[in-house]
């Protein structure tokens, strides 16, 4: 879909929404969370301040860090203090099934209220977990991502957070 096009669905009225195909209305309807929820951030529509963005962290063997075997760990993923960040969906890839449990840490939000498999929350780069409501992330806020291994085996995990950096105006 080209920015011409996202244009254009974001002048939709309710009506025309009921015309789209299911998989359009799912997009427009993140497409319009996420334009109310830049609107709550900044008190206007922004324009050229909105960048796409990606954040994620990875456990690897390479780096040392990999979730061992039947085991858990910490990951985290800091945003910039340059601008907020909006999150759209997750994906990711990993050498075995895992649990995760997320969490702001400044506030230490919970957003879940237990561990999620790790099918039920990461898509991938083809087919993202998509949010079914953008999650507005601070500048300077951690997210942090409680993990743990339900392979048996050492597993590699690779998490990414996809959506929008949001600058100041200025």
């Amino acid at each position: 879909m080209d920015n011409g096009q996202k244009q254009q669905l974001l002048k939709l009225t309710p009506k025309d929404l009921s015309l789209l195909a299911p998989g359009d209305l799912a997009m427009t309807k993140a497409l319009m969370q996420i334009r109310q929820s830049l609107y709550d951030l900044l008190g206007a529509f922004p324009q050229e301040n909105v960048m796409p963005y990606f954040y994620n962290f990875s456990l690897t063997a390479a780096q040392g860090n990999a979730l061992p075997a039947n085991g858990s760990a910490v990951a985290s993923i800091k945003i910039s203090a340059d601008s907020a960040f909006v999150a759209c969906s997750a994906r990711g890839a990993s050498s075995g099934d895992y649990l995760i449990f997320p969490r702001t840490d400044a506030s230490d939000r919970q957003l879940a209220n237990q561990n999620i498999h790790s099918s039920a929350i990461t898509g991938t780069a083809e087919r993202p977990g998509p949010f079914h409501k953008p999650l507005l992330l601070p500048a300077n806020t951690t997210i942090s991502f409680d993990l743990t291994d339900l392979s048996g085996a050492q597993n590699e995990v690779y998490f990414t957070l996809a959506g929008y950096k949001v600058y100041r105006r200025g």
